[in-house]
């Protein structure tokens, strides 16, 4: 009995033992946690302060100085921090040069507080030095290259300019970018420096390209199955054997996406297989599907709840073709239309339509039905878009208490111009279409007219948060007998897009009971001023005028009001309050509206 009893005493003793240490090893790790004196000692912090100079010039001081990119280390010692200190002078110094500042004054002082250091610099950046002599020189078969001449002669680094050598390192690239955009691809310098001289105090350049052989393009090869290897070479914008351009290749790359024949594309200038500096082209491709389907829902004022179903062929055949159909429903109007498109010479924007639809309109002043077979050629003329089109329609109509039958063999022509730094939501940007159609007896029609249109919207931004909206409609018919004409060839005003206030259509000349039988002319304007308040948020004021008319001096109605805005991925969503100011107590509307603007 007596081995338990020592032996139960031993463990108490040991276990007595190893608690107390373990007691002291906790206790020490608290203390270092607390961080007491003599136990642990924290990093001291480091408060960094430049006066005399702002902006880029501060932001590349801080960049160089070390011990602004150290102060966060947790080791730092105050041997560290003094010794970072004395080098930061000309850290400064090397920080400035690069501006043209060789002659800085830079003062210094290092105080501590307690656990604190503070270390403040200021800087005089003093005079900058500038550039007096400029030595650059073009040489190789690309010397005369009209880019390259260009470029020589407003060359970005001037005599008499302060040196900054970001500018001529960039104006360094341009040079050598520039004659590689010319085909000069083995562009390179023959010298290229800067010469400091601090004791007279100005800068030479000296600048030597060499802009070796002129590379040509070669032969341009498709990888896909989808479309005839002829039908897209008319997509490429050069020809074998011209001089090698990257901003051509980049065309061709924007143009086959843009023909929404493909999801990917990848052209591919083959150096490696370069021969007699003609260098191959190869052209990796992945078309898109063939089905498209449309599906969209929206809402206006004019048309009501509206809606759209269509379907899409993009490639009927491996020459291109198209086909599409396009269902669309509202509250006024109903069409059923198809479309057969044979794409042209430049297949993005030249092609020849077939198209075929029939439409029913129902709106507070005319009800129509139209059946229509057309064909149409459209191009692109300079900077217009430029459409011929003949248009075989049978409509019956009613107007007022005028119905009728027609048939008219229309042909016309329209020209749209469009301007925009963004076309959904645009800051700045301009559309203009002009049209012109007519019909006449001789030639299946029912009725003889001539009728032209133009239609005008500018955008301008007014400083950083405002814009203006100006929108005009002109048009005019020569027809002898206006009860022939069908309701779809009447100038009609008044809606969302035309004189707000009033509501679709519901604005020209009348009949003996008052009912709107629509007119020969149409005269429309509007100004608007558009504010932004927040985010995507914006804030409108604006004033209409306008009617349709049998004689352009006849009066015009008016209205105005205020909106809000929101911009969408498709385009404002506009909520316009608006009143009719030529009618008894100026009764108001309100008109809703969604789409790009322009």
């Amino acid at each position: 009995m007596l081995f338990p009893t020592t032996g139960g005493r031993r463990r108490s003793t040991l276990f007595l033992f190893c608690g107390t240490h373990l007691f002291l090893l906790f206790l020490a790790g608290a203390l270092l946690c607390m961080g007491m004196p003599g136990l642990a000692q924290a990093a001291p912090a480091v408060r960094i302060s430049v006066e005399g100079v702002e902006g880029e010039l501060r932001e590349n001081i801080l960049e160089y100085l070390s011990i602004e990119q150290r102060k966060r280390e947790e080791d730092l010692s105050e041997e560290d921090v003094r010794r970072l200190y004395e080098k930061a002078p000309e850290e400064i110094r090397r920080a400035l040069q690069p501006f043209g500042l060789y002659k800085p004054d830079v003062t210094s002082e290092l105080s501590r507080k307690e656990d604190e250091w503070s270390a403040r610099f200021m800087v005089d950046p003093g005079p900058a030095v500038r550039i007096r002599e400029i030595d650059l020189a073009i040489s190789g078969p690309g010397s005369g290259d009209a880019r390259l001449v260009r470029l020589r002669e407003d060359f970005p680094v001037k005599e008499g300019q302060v040196l900054h050598h970001e500018r001529y390192e960039r104006a360094k690239r341009m040079l050598q970018e520039t004659a590689a955009e010319g085909g000069y691809l083995d562009a390179y310098f023959l010298e290229h420096k800067v010469v400091v001289h601090l004791e007279e105090y100005y800068a030479s350049v000296e600048i030597h390209l060499d802009t070796g052989p002129l590379y040509y393009f070669g032969e341009i090869t498709f990888h896909q199955e989808a479309l005839r290897p002829e039908f897209l070479t008319r997509f490429i914008p050069f020809q074998q054997g011209d001089p090698y351009r990257i901003s051509a290749l980049l065309d061709l790359q924007s143009v086959l996406y843009e023909s929404d024949y493909f999801s990917q594309v990848e052209v591919r200038p083959r150096r490696d297989l370069e021969e007699d500096l003609i260098i191959p082209v190869e052209v990796l491709l992945e078309p898109r599907k063939r089905q498209r389907y449309i599906f969209g829902i929206g809402y206006g004022t004019d048309t009501g709840v509206r809606g759209v179903l269509g379907w899409e062929n993009r490639r009927v055949n491996r020459r291109g073709h198209k086909f599409t159909a396009e269902l669309n429903l509202s509250e006024i109007r109903g069409s059923l239309t198809s479309r057969y498109t044979i794409p042209m010479k430049h297949p993005v924007t030249d092609h020849f339509d077939i198209s075929a639809g029939f439409s029913h309109d129902d709106t507070q002043t005319s009800r129509s039905s139209t059946r229509l077979l057309g064909i149409s050629y459209t191009q692109v003329r300079g900077k217009w878009q430029e459409t011929f089109y003949l248009n075989f329609q049978q409509e019956k109509f009613t107007i007022g208490d005028e119905s009728g039958d027609s048939t008219l063999l229309l042909p016309g022509t329209n020209w749209v111009r469009v301007r925009a730094d963004n076309r959904i939501n645009t800051t700045n940007g301009s559309r203009l279409l002009l049209d012109l159609r007519g019909a006449h007896t001789a030639l299946v029609s029912d009725t003889s007219f001539i009728q032209a249109r133009v239609h005008a919207k500018v955008i301008r931004s007014l400083g950083t948060v405002g814009r203006v909206i100006l929108r005009g409609d002109v048009g005019t018919t020569r027809v002898k007998d206006l009860s022939r004409l069908p309701a779809s060839q009447r100038f009609f005003a008044g809606g969302d897009q035309s004189v707000r206030g009033y509501a679709y259509n519901s604005l020209g000349p009348e009949n003996a009971e008052g009912k709107v039988i629509g007119g020969k002319h149409l005269l429309v304007g509007s100004v608007e001023y558009e504010q932004h308040i927040m985010k995507k948020w914006s804030a409108a004021v604006f004033y209409d005028t306008g009617n349709a008319l049998n004689r352009f001096s006849g009066a015009l109605q008016q209205g105005a009001g205020f909106g809000i805005r929101w911009r969408s991925p498709v385009g404002p969503v506009r909520v316009d309050m608006a009143w009719a100011l030529s009618k008894p107590d100026t009764p108001w509307r309100i008109h809703i509206a969604i789409g790009p603007d322009l």
